[in-house]
């Protein structure tokens, strides 16, 4: 499912898209390429290239909707409802880098990431998973691993993510659904 089919955007006065969301979706698609095109150079995938297919497939920006980046003193907030459109686009373009993304703080401390895409691809290749295993993820994250899973695996009930943080678990649930996966999310100690 394409990233301009999954997610919300804001209306114009006659009831389409905006021009600006039209612009994003493209953003959005050319730097998923571009991220696909950097990790396969990177070998990452190499002993499973069938993980290239899922991340050219699963929309990284749903799963982070919004994420912090450390400034002088702190963290500065991205996130893809800002008013400022610019502000939009460094969010989006930062959501497909392959790094890290910093998505929850608790008084100012890190608590939750969504892994450097590359490292992910490498430990779903080594995962070596086939058609009609069944794969339990302790750690819920963004959502983002889990709909990977649920991309190569499919939605019928073979891929499980848990999570102790039920905002944790009710917000990957939320974004998988937006990304139109249907893994088993749970709320419990793996």
């Amino acid at each position: 499912m394409g990233a301009h089919t999954a997610e919300k955007g804001r209306k114009g006065r006659d009831g389409d898209k905006g021009k600006g969301d039209r612009d994003l979706d493209e953003l959005a698609a050319e730097a998923r390429d571009a991220l696909v095109r950097e990790i396969d150079a990177s070998g990452a995938w190499a002993s499973d290239p069938v993980w290239r297919k899922a991340f050219a497939a699963v929309p990284r920006h749903l799963f982070v909707p919004y994420y912090y980046v450390g400034v002088m003193g702190g963290y500065e907030r991205r996130w893809g409802e800002s008013p400022d459109p610019r502000a939009r686009e460094r969010w989006l373009r930062g959501a497909y880098e392959d790094a890290p993304l910093a998505t929850r703080l608790r008084d100012g401390e890190l608590v939750s990431s969504s892994s450097q895409p590359s490292l992910m691809a490498q430990m779903l290749a080594e995962l070596r998973v086939a058609d009609g295993d069944r794969v339990l993820e302790i750690g819920a994250g963004t959502g983002y691993n889990a709909a990977l899973l649920a991309h190569r695996l499919g939605d019928d009930d073979l891929v499980t993510t848990i999570d102790l943080d039920p905002e944790i678990t009710e917000s990957a649930r939320r974004h998988l659904a937006a990304a139109g996966h249907r893994p088993a999310v749970i709320t419990g100690d793996g």
